[in-house]
């Protein structure tokens, strides 16, 4: 009797970028940053550290559209256009609505203003949900970003009442959650300001 060939899990990255960028004053993902030594754009830089473990990006875009596309630098991706104006869970669920119907058994979910994530944290995520449907980075006594997706808490996470946006889905019964502690400090550099952007640094 022979063992069972394991199937890896699809797994499909959601990089969300259909923010307005009102507190830069200009759109953030177009912004330069250094990755690894290179120059490249904070979207291509988030982009980059989600792609090391996915089969396939998907990325949310709204009123900067044509900008954000344009600092991929030619990055494979299917795109998804999201109301500018709607919030941060109207376009999380549009992402994780492609990626379900692009048949993910698990999907990464990250902000793509958040470009100086480890590409070894995100295996070290990807590693922890295994045995988990929602996993998410701790550093200190504060969360951060990417979070991993099991399929069965993406598709609740499209009809659940969550008042507290995505995080709210910690709360929704029946799943396991896991918060997996690493010393990465750019699981919580967000981009919010030109402060936060000139303060930043290469993610490794």
């Amino acid at each position: 009797m022979t063992d069972a060939v394991r199937i890896p899990a699809r797994t499909i990255a959601v990089l969300l970028a259909g923010g307005r960028s009102q507190r830069m004053g200009r759109c953030k993902q177009t912004l330069p940053w250094s990755r690894e030594g290179r120059p490249t754009t904070v979207v291509a830089a988030a982009y980059d550290t989600v792609a090391t473990v996915a089969d396939e990006v998907v990325v949310t875009v709204g009123r900067h559209a044509t900008d954000i596309i344009a600092a991929l630098e030619g990055r494979p991706a299917t795109i998804v256009d999201v109301d500018a104006d709607g919030t941060m869970l109207d376009s999380a669920r549009a992402g994780i609505r492609a990626a379900l119907a692009a048949d993910a058994d698990r999907i990464v979910l990250h902000l793509s203003d958040h470009p100086a994530v480890a590409t070894t944290t995100v295996r070290h995520l990807v590693d922890a949900a295994e045995e988990a449907d929602y996993v998410h980075p701790r550093r200190g006594d504060r969360g951060g970003h990417p979070v991993i997706l099991s399929r069965a808490i993406a598709s609740c996470i499209l009809e659940a009442s969550l008042p507290d946006g995505l995080r709210s889905a910690r709360d929704l019964p029946g799943f396991r959650i896991q918060a997996v502690d690493l010393d990465d400090a750019g699981v919580q550099i967000d981009l919010d300001t030109p402060e936060d952007w000139r303060g930043g640094s290469s993610s490794e």
